[in-house]
């Protein structure tokens, strides 16, 4: 009886160890097909890196010249500004006064105005003011 089981027992292992061999051939042949594309992978992925690398350099040196740009419009919108709001000055003040004088001078030698253009004077000139 006992040589039975020890038969039964040994051709039991020896299935199971058939079995296992064979798992483990397929898992061979799996991960030699996964190391196979991981290197065909690597050899793509690799130039593109360094073109990508080049790429960025290149967006990183226009971008240099695109704030070289911005800045110099930043300024002459800046001297734009400040010729405006020269001229402006330089135009609005002697106007203004110039057309006082003149509703004045109408005022002191005593002709009359319709008072529209008074107002609108005045009120231009305290705007200023």
């Amino acid at each position: 009886m006992g040589g039975t089981a020890a038969l039964i027992c040994a051709v039991s292992f020896g299935l199971f160890m058939l079995a296992a061999a064979l798992v483990t051939l397929k898992l061979a042949r799996t991960m030699s097909i996964t190391n196979r594309m991981l290197d065909d992978i690597r050899r793509q992925v690799i130039p593109l890196m360094g073109k990508l690398q080049t790429t960025m350099d290149h967006v990183n040196t226009e971008m240099g010249y695109v704030d070289g740009v911005l800045a110099a419009v930043e300024k002459l919108a800046e001297r734009a500004d400040s010729m405006t709001k020269a001229a402006q000055s330089l135009f609005s003040s002697p106007l203004v006064k110039v057309l006082t004088l003149g509703v004045g001078a109408r005022k002191a030698f005593g002709k009359p105005g319709n008072g529209k253009g008074e107002k609108a004077m005045r009120a231009h000139a305290e705007g200023d003011a």
